[in-house]
């Protein structure tokens, strides 16, 4: 994984991972499941891809919890995107949940938003195949 943490976090508690996808009523894309498993998100070093932060399910600070980015924007982005991580600016970086291309990781940007914060999909683009791809991706600033 080319991320590079600031501070991470250890793995986030199964039963944790097994409420959010009871939550989502469906599997987790198996990459991002994994990373879960694995780290449960943390505060990312400078990187290429501005990522300040990676969500997680377990016992984390609001501000880096994913069940507090739930309630904050489930009315503001599309049902099928699940918000993972956020940048340096105030966007999101979300997995796509829908069968056509689960996994697939996707740039929210909200300073395109719709001016009702009602979801739409034109402030969406695409941004890598998978969540491995899209953390392989990362990296680090050069100063």
């Amino acid at each position: 994984m080319s991320a590079i943490y600031r501070e991470q976090e250890p793995p986030a508690p199964s039963d944790r991972i097994d409420l959010l996808e009871r939550r989502l009523g469906r599997p987790l894309p198996a990459d991002y499941r994994r990373y879960l498993t694995e780290s449960d998100g943390g505060w990312l070093a400078d990187n290429t891809g501005a990522v300040k932060n990676i969500f997680g399910v377990g016992d984390v600070p609001d501000p880096a919890s994913l069940w507090e980015v739930l309630d904050v924007y489930r009315h503001r982005v599309p049902a099928w995107l699940l918000p993972v991580a956020d940048d340096e600016y105030g966007n999101l970086i979300c997995l796509s949940l829908r069968d056509t291309d689960l996994g697939t990781v996707w740039f929210w940007d909200h300073e395109e938003e719709a001016d009702d914060g009602a979801p739409a999909e034109d402030n969406i683009a695409v941004r890598a195949g998978s969540w491995e791809q899209f953390l392989e991706a990362l990296r680090p600033v050069d100063r």
